[in-house]
């Protein structure tokens, strides 16, 4: 494929997609595979293959930076480590078979499949994202509500406590916060890299024979 005008549109789709499907935790796939298709011209199963390749980098670097913050309201890491240990194997079997599928269905049935896809995800995401502006709408009026009761009252203003406990205090919770070697359940981590591991054997011993 030579350089052109459709190389430049697709890398801009493709730089805009890898930051918003990062921020939205989609990885990009839903631009990318369209994107592929209909500006740089590949068919749907080499473009369905191109956008898992193209996912590979943000999802590893999106799981290391998650690895590191804890949950905002819980007392446990950001990633559910036991979820993603019940989700995984049935994860990794419906790959396979959609592994499968990619190669035996026709491109038009492909096509098909991808468009009811992603109908139905940007209409559930469009959904979910009122939903949580409605809510944020929601907090932040009482949020102000409250702010405008505590300024008509007179309120005693008092300094935090200061002083080298505190500093060190404070720095040992900001420590463990972002520590990652803390942060990690390296039990369930274990397990979960496992399960990956063993699949890539499979697949790559299938690919063999």
């Amino acid at each position: 494929m030579k350089f052109g005008w459709r190389i430049v549109l697709g890398s801009f789709i493709g730089f805009f997609g890898a930051a918003f499907g990062s921020v939205g935790g989609v990885g990009g796939g839903g631009i990318f595979v369209p994107m592929l298709t209909l500006i740089i011209g590949f068919d749907p199963k080499s473009s369905a293959a191109m956008s898992k390749c193209m996912i590979t980098g943000a999802a590893v670097s999106t799981v290391y930076c998650n690895l590191k913050l804890k949950h905002p309201t819980l007392d446990m890491p950001m990633i559910d480590y036991d979820l993603a240990l019940l989700i995984q194997p049935m994860l990794m079997m419906g790959v396979s078979i959609g592994v499968i599928c990619n190669v035996i269905f026709p491109d038009w049935l492909v096509t098909i499949l991808l468009i009811i896809l992603f109908l139905v995800t940007s209409i559930k995401a469009f959904l979910k994202g009122v939903e949580a502006w409605k809510k944020e709408t929601a907090i932040r009026r009482e949020a102000k509500a409250k702010q405008l009761e505590q300024s008509n009252e007179d309120t005693r203003y008092t300094l935090p406590p200061t002083g080298p406990d505190t500093a060190a205090e404070t720095k040992k919770t900001t420590d463990e916060a972002v520590s990652i070697w803390k942060n990690i359940y390296w039990k369930e981590f274990g397990l979960l890299a496992s399960v990956w591991v063993a699949f890539l054997t499979l697949q790559v011993t299938k690919v063999i024979n």
